[in-house]
């Protein structure tokens, strides 16, 4: 049912408003909701709000697509393979049209 997996989500994002990894909390993983709240209120202290926004939005996008910050905007690429990029082609010089 999508109505209730948006009111999960709602409720998560309630959650993380008030305590950073709430909502991975909610989901069962309590230490890894453990390690963003004590991240969270270091990144608050150091950083001031942007920090902590950081923090609740990693541990938000770990609870409801199973991936972090990082892996949401990584490239697809294979590791140690760089994209291969094609070389310009030459082309034959051109010959002027009219000679005097």
């Amino acid at each position: 049912m999508q109505n209730s997996k948006t009111t999960d989500n709602a409720v998560k994002l309630l959650g993380e408003a008030l305590v950073p990894g709430a909502s991975l909390m909610m989901d069962g993983k309590i230490l890894s909701g453990g390690l963003h709240t004590i991240v969270g209120v270091w990144a608050k202290m150091a950083l001031g709000p942007a920090g902590l926004a950081v923090v609740l939005a990693n541990s938000y996008a770990q609870s409801t697509t199973g991936k972090g910050l990082l892996k949401q905007f990584k490239s697809d690429a294979p590791k140690g393979e760089a994209p291969k990029a094609e070389a310009p082609k030459a082309e034959a010089p051109k010959a002027e049209a009219a000679k005097n």
